[in-house]
Parts: C-alpha cells; sequence; structure tokens
C-alpha cells in the first residue's frame, strides 16, 4: 500500500499559523490572569494584634464564671465560661496565660454564622469585651472557639471550641 504524502497549501499555512499564534496569545492572557487576579488566594494575610487587648489575667469577670481551660495541645485559655452581652460587645474575658507558648485569637459563633471575633493576642494579655455584628440575649446559644498560633509563623497550634450561653445580666 502507498501513502500518500502530505502537503499544506500555503493558505493552510498560514491559517495553522495564526491559529497557533492565537492559542498563544491566549495561553499568556490566561496564565496573566491567573497569576493577577488568583494571587489573593494563595497570599496569607496574617491577622492583626487585638487594639483592645491588655497586660495581664483579667478581673471583673462577673460570677465567677472565669476558668482557666487546659488545652490538649499544650496551652492553657482563660474565658468567661457564661459571657455576658452589652450595649453590643460580649464581656467574654478571654485571656492568654503568661506562661504559654503560642498567640491566640477567638471567634464567636451564633448559630454557625461568625458574630464576633478578637485579633492576636499574646502571652499574658486579655480581651474583656468582643464588639458584636448581631444583638444577642440572655440563653442564646454561642460556639467560642480560640485559635492558636505558633509566633511569627502563624502555623495553627490547634483550636479550642467552647459551647456556652449568653447569661442574663
Amino acid at each position: 500500500m502507498k501513502q500518500k504524502k502530505c502537503r499544506t497549501t500555503g493558505r493552510q499555512k498560514k491559517i495553522i499559523g495564526i491559529a497557533t499564534s492565537l492559542l498563544l496569545i491566549l495561553c499568556i492572557f490566561a496564565g496573566y490572569f491567573y497569576l493577577r487576579y488568583a494571587e489573593g488566594y494563595r497570599t496569607f494575610h496574617a491577622p492583626e494584634h487585638e487594639e483592645g487587648a491588655a497586660k495581664g489575667n483579667p478581673s471583673g469577670s462577673h460570677a465567677g464564671h472565669y476558668e482557666e481551660l487546659p488545652v490538649r495541645d499544650g496551652y492553657v485559655v482563660g474565658i468567661d465560661t457564661s459571657p455576658l452581652y452589652h450595649d453590643g460587645s460580649l464581656y467574654l474575658h478571654v485571656a492568654n496565660r503568661k506562661d504559654n507558648t503560642v498567640w491566640l485569637m477567638a471567634q464567636v459563633y451564633k448559630e454557625e454564622e461568625q458574630i464576633a471575633k478578637t485579633g492576636i493576642f499574646y502571652p499574658d494579655e486579655y480581651v474583656k469585651k468582643i464588639p458584636c455584628s448581631q444583638k444577642l440575649s440572655a440563653g442564646d446559644k454561642l460556639l467560642i472557639r480560640v485559635l492558636a498560633y505558633e509566633p511569627d509563623t502563624y502555623h495553627s497550634e490547634g483550636v479550642a471550641q467552647i459551647s456556652t450561653t449568653v447569661a442574663g445580666e
């Protein structure tokens, strides 16, 4: 069986050249847009330090509901386990003990929606109150997540989750 020689005409070569060039330009644009707009998804933005953080341990927690809870990852979280809501803020009294080697950040959820969060606070600091995006009432169920980070690297050192309810005044 004899094979035919494949011959392309000048017109066909021109069409193949234009199509290849357009495909190359399309790939360049797709790569540019990926790098330009997908960059934000790959870039880590470190949380800011909590402006309301104070040195030491909290005082003035109501009715003795402040507890220091050991976390199995080797650090201790101090927190008011029955927080008050007053004037748009949740009085959580969340503390990072002096002997902890992690940075902490607290997040508050109501029915799976985040309603409040702190910035990072360092060992020997605490946050008395956290502004909330929703009005709360006594008896509202909350989930408090306290995230721990390795200093300077922000690698996760674990999460403590505490289910609680808002206390009445």
